[in-house]
Order: structure tokens, then C-alpha cells, then sequence
């Protein structure tokens, strides 16, 4: 009579994916079952690895071709469970697509005196068809959006405002997959994050998916490396839709021409309204920065990366650009006045109070006109963007 010992563990991964998932079920998990068993079915191993090593590189394959069980028999009878669940982290730690697209799984664990059987069964959020589809619609949108003459921050760029564009945020809480973002133009975080994931991944651009919480539960976003720097990226969040649904005003994103809050910020930048536990690639260099050091050390991108600048809203932290009291924004609106003009926008970073504060500068200024102010949240800092304009 064999004795086998087996053990039986589910897990359902919902928003969490990829080496944080993994992390989250070492956490919350506890067996099912655990027990010795005489007598057990045969195992039919598909195949046979010697190692730990071997044994990740081979389940990494049957994720790839969404292989949903997975039979393997390793040598040797001391592999335990957390060998397993080390190898499963493994075998997603370099492809986050993969990883997140993982619903759930259930594995059991045979040991006998000469080998370990595993048997994995794994559910995908999206079939190996969908994610075909996924791959045919992003190759012909990146064909569309990239060429060979960008340098790697328009392609960022390019790909942000594309999935920006295209898809809104799922109300429902149903959709988790870029699949679901592409057919239908719904998804949650996750899915804008895979679909990130994807197009940034294929346009030779470095980046990993990462999960956190924010103020409304759990959240995944997107990590990009440039130039040899790494800067948090949020499409989910740069959404005008969801912008309009957390108190701004999607009307007056004509100051800001797009959404690009959650663009290319720091660590510390992030963390205004992000968090996160995991270990992440550290970003410390301030996005701006980098661009105007590019634009000094590549001269013939200059224009173009000026264009960018603006594009995006970094034009906007120029100091003649930026007021900080009420006596700058009081002289900003004399010299507007002054020079016959109605209109004035600038970055005021004092955002908590610049609804009184724009009354006091018009007070100071001297100006009688009737005005109108939108105010528009800009970054992470507090700060904020007013338009002003006077009416006769």
C-alpha cells in the first residue's frame, strides 16, 4: 500500500496579481484539506523536472499557452508546499500579463518516497483566444500610433493617450481583463493596467504592473522605466471619466488639455493618494527634470520634447507660469489688466485656500470687473490651475 500525503489548497486572486498576488496568498490562504491518504488514484504526470528551477521554468510555459491543469512529477520526496508556491511566483515574476490574468487556482501536492506529484488546476480571468485578440487589436493600434522616428517618451505618450481614450472605467466592478477594455470599452484598474502592460511591453518600453490600495480599496497601476529611470503611471486614475466621478469638473479640463495627474511621478509624488507595500523599482527622479535634461543633452529633440512638455502640462511648473501667494497672483492680475488683456491662466500653489485668495488678489489689484474662475487640481502637490477671465 502507497502512503501519500496531499494537499489541497484554492485561492481566488481577484484584483491582485502577478509577485504581489502570490504574496497576498501567503498571507490569507489556509488549506482546505491536509491529511495522509491510503490508497490514492494514480497520478498521470505530463512531466518529469529534477528541480525547483525546472519546475518554475515549466509551469511559465503552460501559463503562456493558458494551459488550465497542470500535472508535473518532481524527483525527490522533501519539496514542500511553499517550494511549489515559490515556483508559481517564479514562473509569473517576469510576465505581469500573465499573472494578472490568473482568476484562481487549486493545486494538490503527492509525495511519495521517490518523487512529488503536483497537479495544478488553474482558472484565467481571459482564454488563451481572448488574449489573442487583445495582441491583434494593440498590434494594429500601435502601428497606427508609433513609428520608427519617436523617441521612448512620446511612445508613452502615445500609448497613455490611446488607452485613455479608448476606455472608460467600469462602474460595475465587473470587467478585469484588456480584453474586456477593448470590446467592450469598460474595465477596472486591472484591465487598464494589462492593457498598459501590453502596449508599453511590446513598444519596447520597461514596465511592471503594481498593486496598492487608494482611498477606495485596492488598485493596480503601471511602473515605467525611461531613460534608465523609473516613474509610476496611472491611466486609470489620468481618466477624464474618472476625474469627473471624484470631484473635477471634466469641463474644465480645457486648461489642462488632457489628464495627466498620475503621469510619470515619483514615489513621493504617488504616495499622496497611493499605497503600496510591495518592492517596487524605486522612482526618485522628477519627471520634468529628466525632460529638460533631455532636451539639454539631445539638442535635436528639443522641439519636440518642448512640444511634450506642454502636452502634458509640465509647462506649467515654469516659475512664470507658477504664482505662490496672493501678493504674486494680486501682480500677475495688475499686469493682465495692464497690458488690456481679460484672461489669465497660471499654477496657484496654495490649492486649499485659492477660493479666498482670489478674491483678496482682486481686492489688491484694484480690479472693479466681475470675473469668473474654474479651478482645475493639478499633480499630486495641491496645487491648482485657474483660469480667470473678467467680464465688462
Amino acid at each position: 500500500m502507497r502512503v501519500t500525503r496531499i494537499v489541497l489548497l484554492a485561492v481566488i486572486a481577484g484584483v491582485l496579481g502577478g509577485s504581489q498576488l502570490f504574496n497576498y496568498w501567503k498571507q490569507k490562504v489556509r488549506p482546505i484539506a491536509v491529511g495522509a491518504v491510503a490508497g490514492t488514484e494514480a497520478f498521470a504526470a505530463s512531466a518529469e523536472v529534477k528541480n525547483e528551477q525546472s519546475l518554475a521554468e515549466y509551469i511559465k510555459k503552460q501559463l503562456q499557452t493558458h494551459t488550465d491543469r497542470v500535472s508535473v512529477a518532481m524527483l525527490g520526496s522533501d519539496h514542500s508546499e511553499a517550494a511549489l508556491k515559490k515556483a508559481l511566483a517564479a514562473a509569473t515574476g517576469t510576465d505581469d500579463y500573465i499573472a494578472y490574468i490568473i482568476d484562481s487556482y487549486y493545486y494538490t501536492i503527492r509525495e511519495t518516497s521517490i518523487r512529488t506529484d503536483i497537479d495544478l488546476r488553474i482558472r484565467y480571468r481571459e482564454t488563451a483566444e481572448q488574449t489573442a485578440e487583445v495582441n491583434r487589436i494593440t498590434d494594429r493600434a500601435l502601428r497606427n500610433i508609433i513609428n520608427d522616428q519617436m523617441n521612448d517618451h512620446e511612445k508613452v505618450k502615445a500609448i497613455h493617450d490611446w488607452v485613455v481614450a479608448r476606455v472608460d472605467y467600469d462602474q460595475a466592478l465587473q470587467k478585469y481583463t484588456a480584453y474586456e477594455a477593448l470590446t467592450t470599452g469598460r474595465a477596472v484598474c486591472q484591465g487598464y493596467a494589462l492593457l498598459m502592460y501590453n502596449m508599453l511591453t511590446k513598444a519596447g518600453i520597461e514596465n511592471v504592473i503594481a498593486a496598492g490600495t487608494v482611498n477606495t480599496g485596492e488598485h493596480a497601476w503601471n511602473i515605467v522605466k525611461l531613460d534608465g529611470q523609473w516613474y509610476h503611471l496611472d491611466a486609470t486614475w489620468d481618466d477624464a471619466a474618472i476625474a469627473s466621478t471624484t470631484g473635477v469638473d471634466a469641463a474644465q479640463g480645457a486648461i489642462l488639455r488632457s489628464q495627466y495627474r498620475y503621469y510619470l511621478l515619483t514615489d513621493s509624488q504617488m504616495r499622496a493618494d497611493h499605497q503600496w507595500t510591495k518592492t517596487y523599482p524605486k522612482a526618485t527622479t522628477v519627471y520634468a527634470d529628466a525632460l529638460r535634461k533631455r532636451m539639454q543633452t539631445v539638442p535635436l529633440e528639443a522641439q519636440r520634447l518642448s512640444k511634450l512638455e506642454a502636452a502634458i502640462g509640465l509647462d506649467w511648473l515654469q516659475s512664470d507660469r507658477t504664482v505662490t501667494s496672493v501678493t504674486a497672483l494680486a501682480n500677475k492680475l495688475s499686469e493682465m489688466s495692464a497690458g488690456g488683456k481679460r484672461e489669465l491662466q497660471v499654477r496657484y500653489t496654495r490649492g486649499d485656500s485659492w477660493n479666498e485668495d482670489i478674491r483678496a488678489a482682486v481686492r489688491q489689484a484694484g480690479i472693479r470687473d466681475g470675473y469668473q474662475v474654474r479651478s482645475t487640481p493639478y499633480g499630486t502637490d495641491g496645487s491648482v490651475l485657474l483660469e480667470v477671465k473678467f467680464t465688462a
